[in-house]
């Protein structure tokens, strides 16, 4: 990655509601549509030649769609943020947070440092973690953070953010779930500095992060939800997961939004699966009032904002990889669509289908 980037984001998590890993099942089906694919497109010896070596395997692995040579990943929300010459940023810590965390502990080893865009020595060790909302999807992985068990010379300082609460405090939240007998380490007992700060709802503030800027914006979710901007460098990443818009495009995401180079956005349901068609992958039960949204809705608060590139997440659990590539075509055709309407004259989306291991650079 160039020294040049002010910013880079990699998803470690893009599941939604729970976790769901790859299954047995699932594996076989991709095997099949691979040995099928490669059949199709002329068979071993046409693609690969005689006596096929490791590097042309990879071309045509790579130039497969991730339903037949990967994943779009079974973890649930996390995201990690490098921005020059500040702490490491992170939003959510979903069950992505362990892998995540694994990375940071060799960084540490190696570089002394969890951001390798970072050159500013106090920055070393510290992370701002920023929570959305504290649902359990979103909070599960912290547990299992492995930096966040760091002693003596190693530790490591989590700034933890997140919205305030009238029942429970942000400290309250996490040390709940490891709470006896749910998990063997106690919140207490985990050896980082950890500070926690609890943001207002109603006036909300940008949090200066090294030469990151954060702001954050109340959306609609049960019990409500955080969507946060980075901005850094003359560059902008949202972050809109869980968020649901029932009529127009949402005015508060909009303004937050406006001419960023990447949204992320939840798009857990699809259009039918929203209303409750019968038949559909959710079954007939509406989904109105859930707290999520649709590719539909990506888009239209996209181009709205003036974004450049929309991200689509927080994946149904029920979806597996063919499917969410299915609603990938979806999305762009209603895309396309959206794109001849006068409204949207001149304006250009780039989609994408979001995916654990997913790095963007800005």
């Amino acid at each position: 990655m160039s020294e040049t980037n002010s910013m880079i984001i990699k998803y470690w998590g893009v599941r939604g509601s729970i976790p769901s890993p790859v299954t047995s099942e699932q594996i076989r089906e991709k095997e099949a549509a691979l040995i099928k694919k490669i059949i199709a497109d002329g068979g071993i010896e046409k693609l690969f030649g005689a006596r096929p070596d490791d590097g042309k395997i990879d071309e045509y692995l790579n130039s497969l769609p991730l339903s037949l040579s990967g994943t779009y990943g079974g973890d649930t929300t996390c995201f990690e943020i490098q921005v020059k010459n500040a702490p490491l940023i992170m939003i959510d810590a979903g069950t992505g947070a362990r892998n995540l965390g694994k990375v940071l502990l060799g960084r540490l080893f190696s570089a002394k440092n969890l951001n390798p865009l970072n050159t500013i020595e106090k920055f070393n060790k510290d992370v701002y973690l920023f929570f959305t909302h504290y649902h359990w999807d979103h909070l599960q992985g912290f547990p299992f953070f492995a930096p966040g068990f760091l002693p003596g010379n190693l530790r490591v300082n989590i700034n933890f953010y997140g919205k305030s609460n009238t029942r429970q405090r942000l400290s309250e939240v996490l040390a709940g779930q490891q709470e006896y007998p749910n998990f063997p380490v106690v919140w207490e007992d985990m050896p980082c500095s950890k500070n926690c700060t609890e943001l207002g709802r109603l006036e909300p503030n940008s949090i200066q992060v090294g030469e990151a800027r954060v702001t954050y914006q109340e959306l609609t979710h049960p019990d409500s939800v955080f969507a946060y901007k980075v901005e850094a460098g003359g560059k902008k990443f949202v972050c809109a997961t869980d968020t649901e818009h029932k009529d127009t495009p949402d005015p508060r995401l909009v303004n937050l939004s406006k001419d960023a180079d990447i949204l992320y956005y939840d798009c857990q349901y699809t259009p039918q699966e929203y209303v409750g068609t019968p038949g559909t992958l959710t079954g007939a039960l509406t989904k109105f009032d859930w707290g999520h949204s649709t590719y539909e809705w990506a888009i239209k608060n996209a181009l709205a904002a003036n974004v450049k590139t929309v991200v689509l997440g927080h994946h149904e659990p029920m979806r597996n990889d063919f499917q969410l590539e299915e609603l990938l075509e979806r999305a762009l055709k209603y895309r396309d669509e959206q794109l001849k309407l006068a409204a949207s004259e001149g304006k250009k989306l780039n989609v994408i289908m979001g995916y654990q291991g997913l790095i963007q650079t800005l």
